[in-house]
């Protein structure tokens, strides 16, 4: 699962360092947030930069774009949208017949949050194991990072960080005021990295 973001990057330079000729699909979905074509941007130049070749683009835009799936503050209902967006890639991962899919959730270190996604991966992964045995796996390699820790191994791993959008606006330059934004700026500073995109 690939949405053009600092995790994104992260887990995908990861998994290429793990495996030197893996066959890996990123499944950018468009889910109606305000800043989705920029996201998609991003995630096509981070594919072309990790030298990924096969992309594959789902559209359910009604996830977000009526609003519905919103909290009060403008942000994502994530109890409600990322089984749809898991149960969506699981779907495609089965068509691909891939192993496995990778989603790049963190929590940043927030226990509840933890725990929630986690129920929500297994609750998927039950839900396509009804319908085929060989349904593939979730894998969450970040999941138990806080944000600090994300940007470091990041650094270690040498992404490029000119290549990851984080605002949830669209838009040439980051607003530097959403909770993306700052929530960016919190990790980068922690972490004593400077944001090139700042």
């Amino acid at each position: 699962m690939h949405n053009g973001g600092l995790r994104s990057l992260v887990a995908a330079t990861l998994l290429l360092g793990d495996n030197p000729a893996p066959r890996l699909t990123l499944v950018h979905i468009d889910d109606g947030r305000d800043a989705r074509l920029t996201r998609r941007n991003f995630m096509r130049k981070q594919a072309l930069a990790l030298k990924i070749t096969r992309i594959t683009e789902l559209a359910i835009p009604h996830l977000f774009g009526h609003g519905y799936g919103r909290a009060p503050d403008g942000g994502p209902l994530g109890q409600l949208t990322r089984p749809q967006l898991l149960l969506a890639t699981l779907a495609e991962a089965r068509y691909q017949q891939a192993e496995a899919v990778v989603w790049p959730v963190s929590v940043n270190g927030d226990a509840a949050q933890g725990a929630l996604a986690t129920e929500q991966a297994v609750l998927c992964e039950h839900l396509a194991q009804t319908e085929a045995e060989m349904s593939p796996r979730i894998e969450t390699p970040l999941a138990e990072m806080t944000d600090q820790q994300i940007i470091e191994l990041g650094g270690q791993l040498g992404c490029d960080w000119s290549l990851a959008w984080s605002c949830t606006r669209p838009g040439e330059t980051p607003c530097q005021a959403c909770g993306g934004c700052r929530q960016r700026a919190q990790a980068f500073e922690k972490a004593g990295v400077i944001d090139p995109l700042l």
